[in-house]
């Protein structure tokens, strides 16, 4: 089976920083990104945890942790 990319707009890569450059991979089930410019890749997390809002900040306001 082939490799299905698919480009992520408006994301920067975290390795060069440049916008635009970033591909969600998907292969046999397996989902990773990379940047089209440099090196940088990255596995996609498979699992969301929440956080408890700290008291400083909003309490309305919910961080997502992503944990690969």
């Amino acid at each position: 089976m082939s490799v299905l990319r698919r480009f992520i707009a408006g994301a920067k890569c975290p390795g060069c920083g440049l916008e635009d450059k970033l591909q969600l991979c998907t292969e046999d089930g397996r989902e990773w990104v990379a940047c089209v410019r440099c090196d940088y890749t990255d596995v996609r997390p498979t699992e969301v945890t929440m956080k408890e809002p700290d008291e400083e900040h909003d309490n309305e306001t919910g961080v997502v942790r992503f944990k690969p």
